[in-house]
């Protein structure tokens, strides 16, 4: 009787280490995931350039740097955006 007593505690403890090495790996990912969201210009056709009206000031992903600076940041974009920019990600801000 005492092995089986001794092989169900076993059984939960190898459970629950199965189940925190998931969640550990899971949130891993997630974690190198976000750190490499974003995406080089030319994979997203960027240009310094508006196309028709569309510009980065007016996306919802850009963040600009200052009130009185051309350039900014974009949440899907690497590196330096001129707002006056555009990627095929533009998305209207609402």
């Amino acid at each position: 009787m005492d092995d089986h007593r001794i092989e169900i505690g076993r059984r939960r403890f190898i459970k629950c280490g199965v189940g925190m090495a998931g969640a550990c790996a899971l949130g891993l990912g997630l974690a190198s995931r976000n750190a490499a969201a974003k995406t080089a210009k030319a994979a997203l056709l960027y240009q310094d350039q508006p196309n028709g009206g569309k510009r980065c000031a007016d996306c919802k992903f850009f963040s600009a740097g200052s009130n009185d600076a051309n350039t900014g940041t974009c949440e899907l974009v690497e590196g330096t955006i001129n707002r006056n920019g555009w990627c095929t990600a533009f998305s209207p801000r609402n």
